[in-house]
């Protein structure tokens, strides 16, 4: 299971790169997910309702990682253990960590802050699917 991050996909958007094309393998195998802070913040940044469309439909296809009061509990202990230790990442980048860790996912992304959280599987690129 992967999932993307939003500097990811916002990215491969600005190169206009098929976003299904590069996640094909995936996507069929049914083990790309996402959650709603990824989508809501890629979704922000498309100017047109059609492309609007077009990725809200690829993000339906996708497993879709539910922050629930459990999930904000984990925020809330990765974002205190982090906080002690003098790394202050971004609530976002937290929620998303933790969906991914949940999940047991490998989290794609080129945001540095990821880096910083333990144990987090974390990769710059896609990997090929067995």
């Amino acid at each position: 299971m992967i999932m993307i991050d939003s500097t990811v996909y916002i990215d491969w958007l600005r190169r206009r790169v098929d976003l299904r094309e590069v996640l094909g393998p995936w996507l069929t195998a049914q083990a790309v997910a996402c959650c709603g802070v990824i989508r809501a913040e890629v979704i922000r940044g498309v100017l047109q309702p059609r492309q609007k469309a077009k990725i809200h439909s690829l993000f339906d296809s996708m497993r879709d990682l539910p922050t629930d009061s459990e999930a904000w509990g984990d925020v809330c202990e990765l974002a205190w253990e982090l906080d002690r230790k003098g790394t202050i990442l971004p609530l976002t980048d937290l929620v998303i960590a933790v969906c991914a860790q949940r999940a047991g996912a490998t989290l794609v992304s080129t945001d540095p802050h990821f880096s910083k959280v333990p144990q987090l599987k974390l990769r710059t690129d896609v990997p090929r699917l067995n």
